[in-house]
């Protein structure tokens, strides 16, 4: 499973990635962000908002996670400008869309689409414990 295996080089590189980048977060951003992934299972940072998404990235991952009936939490960083980069430096990764299940970052839109496409992405949810319309136990 490439996916997978590029998961684990994912958490790993960031595991071991220059913590320079995280540093120019001011604490009051690094602390509005943490309340936000917090606060619901699944967020995502996105341009637009799930009734009109902006761009082709961010539609992908909203087609996907509406396909698959997961309620999600959208955060338009159009609107905001610190949040827009603040994000990127919160989980050291470059472009938005942004996707966190649980409090963790997950990925962008071309780990979702491929998750999607591989058939991962309903046991992903499931052994998150959130079910999907595809989910066995609803």
């Amino acid at each position: 499973m490439l996916l997978a295996s590029s998961r684990h080089l994912l958490r790993a590189s960031r595991l071991f990635s220059s913590s320079a980048s995280t540093a120019e977060l001011s604490q009051v951003l690094r602390d509005r962000i943490n309340s936000y992934v917090a606060a619901d299972k699944v967020v995502v940072f996105m341009k637009g908002t799930q009734q009109e998404p902006m761009c082709g990235f961010s539609r992908n991952v909203k087609m996907v996670l509406d396909f698959h009936e997961v309620k999600f939490r959208d955060y338009n960083v159009l609107e905001d400008q610190d949040l827009r980069e603040g994000i990127k430096k919160f989980s050291e990764w470059p472009t938005i869309p942004q996707v966190y299940v649980n409090g963790t970052f997950v990925g962008g839109s071309d780990i979702i689409v491929s998750m999607h496409k591989e058939g991962e992405i309903t046991d992903f949810f499931d052994e998150q414990g959130i079910p999907t319309k595809f989910s066995e136990k609803k």
